[in-house]
């Protein structure tokens, strides 16, 4: 029987996947436990298997399209399979035109025969009242730009030749849509088609000017008055337009709602980290498994969190709940942005066990290649940019945890000790670090003994590793 393999929601908050690799072509088949795909989200890359066995008789989605969750991409069935009906009704769920009444007859004629792609090359035929099967995203980009469909010549590369997102805005950069700054704002405000405009600025610019032409056409026309922004007296040039959209647009959302609904208290402290690079340099010369910094910091923030538990909660709804476990999530700045891998039931683990586990779950951030579940389920974060030299920042918290550390550079600074009753000045490599926390659930005489405690537990090394 045929299967239609689904997008595959692999978080709370994924929305669509993008096709990065199929491993296995149309006509070949497969074994339940092979992989099948490489399915791009908003944190990482990751290999779906196949949940049957067959062959793979229709891929529904090019590599590098993007499809929303629980929506078809791939058909599995038997090699002498009649896949007609799964096949409409995958169409169906794409959004996509129905095939046309000549497949139609030409599937019919042969019940053993699957409907075959169009080719890449071929023009895309009229169907219905549109001369273009689109995806969802094809149709969403199109609307936005006022595009009129019937002056469009765009080849798609999509199943049965639907044009797809990539589609679209390969056709925009290719036709170049050149046009000013103000010049789109005019059109977008005053739904103005730009692609039968010839530009007559700077290497067919579109300008300002073009579009009022066009307007001023259409007001005489129409006898109706159009009110048009004013134009700035310069215009910025613009070196290229990011889609804000991703794992950018996700990390946005989540700390704008964090920054904007949960009150943050912050608490900054400098510690006196002499002792602890001692005892560092002691432990990686006593073994094999090598101990960061971080490493202890986060080994301090474990023993803290067992003191003080109300920071290892979170706010859901009426109830303020706190967790046994102390998953601590270590963030980690990637090119495309922030993502935080969770070291899980950290209170259980010893120093050596948190290093080798930081350092694997790093390298599979970097890599793409982290499970849902080890950046998923932070009780706590650390966000450490000591590495970096920076003195002193504040971090936003990681919804819908309580509390946020932010460590920075350990410098070496003047501080003023007693020896024998006198005060002397030494230079000691001391660092600070902030404390962000959410005042709904935490008041700041807890968090300041908090902050205080790892203050504590760091300045007094051994403490944390017996």
């Amino acid at each position: 029987m045929a299967n239609l393999v689904l997008m595959p929601k692999l978080g709370f908050n994924m929305e669509t996947g993008q096709i990065v690799q199929w491993h296995k072509k149309e006509g070949e088949s497969i074994n339940k436990g092979d992989i099948l795909v490489e399915i791009s989200t908003d944190k990482t890359v990751m290999e779906i298997e196949s949940t049957c066995d067959g062959i793979v008789r229709k891929i529904l989605a090019p590599e590098g399209e993007t499809v929303p969750v629980i929506l078809p991409i791939a058909i599995i069935g038997e090699v002498d399979e009649n896949i007609e009906q799964i096949y409409k009704e995958a169409m169906s769920q794409l959004g996509m035109s129905e095939i046309s009444d000549t497949e139609q007859a030409e599937s019919s004629d042969s019940s053993t025969t699957a409907v075959q792609p169009v080719s890449q090359e071929t023009e895309v035929s009229n169907i219905s009242n549109e001369p273009f099967k689109l995806t969802p995203r094809a149709r969403k980009i199109i609307d936005q730009k006022n595009l009129d469909t019937s002056n469009l010549n765009i080849q798609g590369t999509g199943f049965q030749g639907g044009v797809t997102a990539a589609d679209v805005e390969e056709y925009l950069e290719r036709n170049s849509f050149k046009i000013t700054p103000l010049a789109e704002k005019i059109a977008q405000d005053n739904k103005v088609d730009v692609v039968g405009i010839k530009g007559t600025g700077i290497d067919g610019k579109i300008t300002k000017e073009d579009v009022l032409n066009v307007l001023n056409k259409e007001k005489d026309s129409t006898k109706e008055e159009i009110a048009l922004p004013v134009a700035p007296s310069d215009e910025r040039a613009i070196r290229q337009r990011i889609s804000y959209s991703g794992m950018r647009k996700i990390i946005g959302d989540r700390l704008s709602e964090s920054k904007f609904t949960a009150p943050h208290l912050y608490f900054t402290t400098s510690v006196d980290v002499s002792y602890l690079m001692d005892l560092r340099a002691q432990v990686n010369s006593a073994q094999e498994t090598k101990v960061s910094i971080n490493d202890f910091i986060i080994g301090a923030l474990i023993k803290a969190l067992q003191e003080y538990p109300e920071l290892n909660s979170s706010l859901q709804g009426n109830e303020i709940i706190q967790y046994e476990d102390i998953n601590i999530g270590v963030a980690i700045g990637l090119d495309s942005g922030l993502i935080v891998p969770v070291i899980r039931k950290a209170q259980n683990k010893k120093l050596t066990q948190i290093a080798g586990e930081s350092r694997s779950l790093a390298e599979k951030a970097r890599n793409s290649k982290l499970l849902p579940h080890e950046y998923q389920g932070g009780t706590f974060t650390i966000s450490n940019l000591g590495m970096f030299g920076i003195d002193n920042f504040t971090a936003i918290i990681n919804p819908p945890e309580a509390g946020i550390m932010s460590i920075s550079a350990a410098k070496k600074t003047p501080v003023v000790v007693e020896e024998n009753g006198e005060d002397k000045v030494v230079i000691k490599p001391v660092m600070k670090m902030t404390l962000s926390v959410d005042h709904r659930i935490i008041d700041g005489m807890t968090a300041t003994r908090f902050i205080n405690k790892v203050k504590e537990l760091i300045e007094n090394p051994f403490s944390i590793i017996v």
